[in-house]
């Protein structure tokens, strides 16, 4: 498993390979490292005076931040290096009006993915969550693991070591893997790459009124169908050598607020940004500073907004920038977070309100889920947009007299084909949250209603499948990330 890793990403990104190897070599070596301080602080002799025993323990506290500190900068070094470095050039040069050249570098295929992974499994071993894994080729194959490297999901080496080193083939799992394999094609290549021939010809200046709002919709379709069928399709490749990866999608669009809709959507990230981000900046000396002076001077509804404000602001500004080398993706992580403070600031009044109106509760519940699909559709036009001028541009168009939605490669039909396709992902999803089914062990026991539904799943792949030149699919939007 470990050298077809290794083959597929030099397929991939040839001597860019480099990067993940360095990587690898960092943690493993600079983790048994931190085990060793662990250790001798584990270790110390109990008979020493108190005030020995923490002048020690200060002294290997301190030797373990400098470990961590050093990993971590070299990893971000090396995403830094590639992935930044001309956003980076740049504002040197707009701030200090010099003309250092921009480079043309190419960005090794997963290192968003893979150095989140190799920062948590450091952090971890500082933790003394997890020890140091002392065989080399596990911490490299936790990194490289073919499947999850173009898309994640972004997995915990506690969560995922015992499952890719330990393969057990069965039968079962084969099925199950062929099944989420399969639904993950129909999503991507009947689905989302559908939308993409009309989000590709309309999404710009030039189109105006429903067509543009069209365009939006479409895309945020385009997004999810793409990134959660890539998900399927790794969960189901890894299904078949029985590992069970980490859930990445949980019908996101079933959420009735923003908050929500961010912890069913790209679980994994959302789950390394809590842990390593969120929490860390809530117990930091600064943060507990904020909160002691707010219980003083403030009620408890105040304090607890504040509390969350300075770390969930880190965390958002870690999401947007994670996305890009760009302001707009800053601003697109500034705006999920202004939505979630105003959410925040206004939920005991609404509460209130709520209570006092009496709305039917599936009104409500309609009414949440409409509105944040509304919050996310106009948050995705930021993400796909050029330029934050752009986004605003767009939104503007809006309300310009357009022309007609078939002007932009879908026929009547392909529109037909994805209200329909569309429908039966939906009833597929209200069918899990209700409990009724669930994907993740198969779509039936049952041989022949299984081999019905491969027929029409296969069937419609290939025939309403979108291909490229040359019967090729296109590639994965989140893979550039």
């Amino acid at each position: 498993l470990l050298l077809a890793s290794l083959y597929f990403y030099y397929l991939s990104s040839n001597k860019l390979i480099i990067f993940i190897l360095l990587s690898s070599l960092s943690i493993y070596f600079l983790g048994l490292f931190l085990d060793k301080i662990n250790d001798k602080k584990e270790g110390i002799d109990k008979s020493l005076a108190k005030e020995e025993q923490k002048v020690l323990k200060d002294k290997y506290n301190k030797q373990k931040k400098i470990v961590l500190l050093f990993i971590v900068l070299l990893n971000v070094l090396f995403i830094v290096l590639t992935k930044y470095y001309n956003f980076v050039i740049d504002n040197i040069n707009s701030i200090f009006n010099m003309d250092i050249t921009i480079k043309s570098i190419m960005v090794p295929i997963g290192i968003s993915y893979y150095t989140l992974m190799a920062i948590s499994y450091v952090t971890d071993v500082y933790r003394t969550k997890i020890k140091a894994d002392k065989n080399i080729l596990k911490v490299i194959l936790y990194l490289s693991y073919f499947p999850n490297i173009i898309q994640g999901p972004i997995c915990r080496y506690k969560e995922i070591i015992s499952n890719i080193t330990e393969i057990k083939l069965d039968f079962n799992n084969l099925l199950i893997g062929l099944d989420l394999v399969l639904l993950g094609l129909f999503k991507k290549m009947v689905i989302a790459d559908r939308c993409a021939i009309y989000v590709n010809s309309s999404f710009n200046l030039n189109t105006f009124g429903w067509p543009i709002f069209v365009s939006m919709i479409l895309y945020t379709i385009q997004l999810y169908a793409e990134f959660s069928g890539c998900i399927n399709i790794v969960e189901g490749v890894s299904k078949m050598f029985g590992i069970n990866l980490p859930n990445n999608f949980e019908r996101p669009f079933f959420s009735k607020d923003i908050q929500e809709f961010w912890r069913r959507w790209h679980m994994t990230l959302g789950s390394w940004l809590k842990e390593y981000v969120f929490y860390p900046i809530s117990l930091s000396k600064f943060n507990l500073t904020i909160q002691k002076f707010c219980k003083k001077h403030l009620n408890s509804y105040w304090n607890k907004f504040i509390a969350a404000a300075l770390p969930l602001l880190f965390v958002w500004l870690v999401n947007g920038i994670w996305h890009g080398a760009s302001y707009k993706y800053v601003i697109y992580g500034m705006y999920y977070y202004i939505l979630m403070m105003i959410g925040l600031l206004t939920k005991k009044f609404t509460d209130k309100l709520l209570l006092k109106l009496k709305i039917n509760k599936v009104l409500l519940y309609l009414f949440r889920v409409f509105r944040t699909i509304l919050i996310v559709i106009v948050g995705m036009t930021l993400f796909r947009a050029s330029s934050v001028n752009e986004f605003f541009a767009i939104l503007g168009n809006i309300f310009t007299k357009g022309g007609s939605v078939l002007n932009y490669g879908l026929f009547k039909i392909d529109f037909i084909i994805l209200i329909i396709c569309n429908l039966v992902i939906l009833l597929i999803g209200i069918l899990e949250e209700k409990h009724i089914i669930d994907i993740k062990k198969g779509f039936t026991n049952n041989v022949i209603l299984r081999s019905v539904i491969y027929a029409i799943i296969i069937s419609t792949i290939v025939i309403l499948g979108i291909y490229g030149e040359g019967y090729d699919a296109s590639d994965f939007i989140y893979g550039a990330f």
